[in-house]
């Protein structure tokens, strides 16, 4: 008997942690979504390269709004003279390539390389691509 609800606790206890790891999020339509991405982001740093730039930018002077819906993003660039920047101020087609544990940011059919968001920060890591890793890539890092 003892057995008969200890196997019973079990598998409830599977069925339940298997039915409450969804990762989909509701918007405001009502539509499901697994996109954290949307939003209005900040590049607030960009590092790395061949020549180790660093770059700090105030919120706001580097905007990226990301829309997964009709898969754009609008970019709002107002720091003029960046030497390493290279996304200028418009609208460009965005989607994610998405594998087990990794997610890609492809910007107009450009990889861009791997993002991962923590709380209120995004870093993309363009040294790592869905094809594999590679080296003197910049480091970016949005804050909402």
């Amino acid at each position: 008997m003892k057995k008969l609800i200890y196997s019973s606790f079990t598998v409830l206890f599977v069925l339940l942690l298997f039915t409450s790891c969804k990762k989909e999020v509701t918007n405001r339509q009502g539509h499901s979504t697994k996109s954290t991405i949307d939003g209005k982001w900040s590049v607030v740093r960009v590092y790395g390269g061949i020549a180790g730039a660093d770059e700090n930018h105030p919120v706001g002077e580097i905007e990226w709004t990301f829309n997964s819906q009709n898969g754009t993003l609008t970019v709002n660039n107002t720091t003029g003279n960046s030497v390493y920047y290279y996304l200028p101020a418009g609208t460009y087609s965005f989607q994610e390539i998405s594998n087990a544990s990794q997610n890609y940011l492809v910007i107009d059919a450009n990889e861009l390389g791997q993002f991962v968001i923590s709380g209120n920060q995004m870093l993309i890591d363009e040294n790592k691509k869905s094809t594999g890793e590679g080296a003197c890539g910049f480091y970016l890092v949005l804050e909402r």
